[in-house]
């Protein structure tokens, strides 16, 4: 493992163990610093780990869906653009814009929220040329991942790598996108919680 990820990787374990709130035995609770309140040099370091980890895998765009993956998405693509390659960032809609066009859409259910949405992604924005890394704040049932990856499939773009900032072991997501032969990363994995004692268990 790099200097880089060990680094990322022992901060946002520090940073769980000292806000993360578990919710639940599969739920835990991390907006305080990573999607609703930010902060700002941690997402910086977990960017720069994401792109460090896909460095090699000549990404010309990262996908997320909005919203709590667009700082991951902005922070790792930057740390992934080398004047003049810049790699860019694409936010799949939750809803469907009157502004756009030659969208495709997909209807998902969120496990956190139990309510189905449209992500949507406007066919503009991508090329079969395009190498695309699928990122997110969290890997659990792995619906959005999967379903921008239907997305990309139905443009004829190469989705080359899943990266994800916490995964939690046993809830399914792993393997169904284990089943692409895409590469997968999460840059920590919860073993498991204790909702009781608010224990969390990485695997590493």
């Amino acid at each position: 493992m790099s200097p880089v990820i060990e680094s990322a990787r022992e901060a946002l374990k520090s940073k769980i163990r000292a806000e993360g709130e578990v919710l639940g035995p599969d739920f835990l609770r991390v907006d305080s610093f990573l999607n609703h309140k930010v902060s700002p040099l941690l997402l910086n370091e977990i960017g720069k780990a994401m792109a460090d980890k896909f460095r090699n895998y000549g990404i010309t765009k990262v996908l997320t869906a909005e919203a709590a993956g667009n700082i991951i998405a902005f922070t790792t693509a930057k740390h992934l653009s080398d004047e003049p390659a810049e790699v860019e960032v694409v936010y799949a809609k939750k809803g469907v814009p009157n502004t756009m066009t030659e969208e495709v859409v997909r209807i998902i259910k969120s496990p956190t929220k139990q309510t189905e949405t449209a992500l949507a992604v406007s066919g503009h924005y991508f090329t079969p040329e395009d190498r695309v890394l699928i990122v997110d704040d969290f890997l659990f049932t792995g619906k959005t991942a999967g379903t921008l990856t239907d997305i990309m499939d139905e443009m004829n773009v190469s989705v080359e790598g899943y990266g994800f900032v916490i995964r939690k072991v046993g809830s399914g997501g792993f393997q169904k996108l284990s089943k692409t032969d895409i590469p997968i990363f999460s840059l920590v994995t919860v073993k498991s919680m204790n909702p009781e004692t608010g224990e969390i268990v990485f695997t590493d």
